[in-house]
């Protein structure tokens, strides 16, 4: 799953950062990793990396907390199923629906005849 936030601003006033650890916690915007500002003002940064970003919009506003800190981490597998164990003393799926589905038949069959006796 990818996640990419979408910044949406006035280009003309704001701008968005991508900084290190210790930028992010000062606002320090002058060594920007990365600026993602765009011409239109809409940018979209794609976190598809496994680590830690750091976002910051410049020109001061970070200061009044215009920041985002996002830690990237890869999906867990799946949890793995168990085998069926055929010596279990447990009947299986299998087996139930063996039984159950001819029961259910001749119950209908009964029930059907008994409807015609009435």
């Amino acid at each position: 799953m990818l996640f990419s936030p979408d910044f949406v601003y006035d280009r003309n006033q704001m701008d968005v950062l991508e900084v290190n650890k210790t930028d992010y916690e000062t606002c320090n915007s002058d060594h920007p990793l990365h600026n993602w500002t765009t011409g239109a003002g809409r940018d979209v940064i794609p976190l598809n990396v496994t680590r830690n970003y750091y976002i910051i919009s410049g020109k001061g506003f970070c200061y009044g907390g215009m920041k985002l800190a996002v830690h990237v981490e890869n999906l867990p597998p799946p949890p793995t199923s168990s085998p069926l164990n055929e010596n279990s003393s447990s009947p299986s799926l299998t087996s139930r629906g063996k039984i159950v589905l001819p029961m259910v038949f001749a119950i209908g069959a009964v029930w059907d005849a008994f409807l015609r006796f009435c």
